[in-house]
């Protein structure tokens, strides 16, 4: 489980480190899509400078994923990339396009990825969570008797 779990983050990480890159230094060429939907999107996400946002969280959580420095959090970082990545390549390019398995590839790597990483994000699933002050305590341990 724990090399699937390499390759995996490997594969999702240089993804996107190259991806995010491609944005600074024009690696590569940006494809802008062959449906009239996806151009829009695009134009859209680059005319409005969200496209820099979008390609800023790739590099950064990419190089977090590679090297396991807060990868969990990473991952939830890149969740809503990764779902736009999967819309703009499935649904806005074609269920039958060449981009849709990209697309779909890149929405399950970061799924999987964050089942894998679930003991990091128990906490969140709390049904009633009450904040902490900043230093406290976690969570008390369990009821010492007096004069223990």
């Amino acid at each position: 489980m724990k090399y699937a779990v390499w390759f995996l983050r490997f594969v999702f990480g240089a993804w996107m480190v190259p991806a995010g890159l491609e944005h600074f230094l024009h690696i590569f060429p940006q494809p802008m899509g062959s449906q009239p939907l996806s151009e829009e999107l695009i134009v859209a996400l680059l005319s409005s400078h969200l496209f820099d946002i979008v390609k800023a969280v790739e590099l950064i959580a990419g190089l977090c994923i590679l090297t396991g420095f807060y990868a969990p959090l990473a991952l939830v970082m890149c969740m809503p990339v990764s779902f736009c990545v999967f819309y703009w390549d499935t649904p806005l390019e074609g269920w039958t396009s060449p981009a849709s398995h990209f697309g779909e590839a890149v929405l399950l790597i970061n799924c999987l990825l964050c089942l894998a990483y679930f003991k990091s994000y128990r906490a969140m699933f709390a049904l009633r969570a009450k904040p902490r002050a900043l230093g406290a305590p976690a969570a008390p341990a369990a009821a010492q008797p007096v004069g223990a």
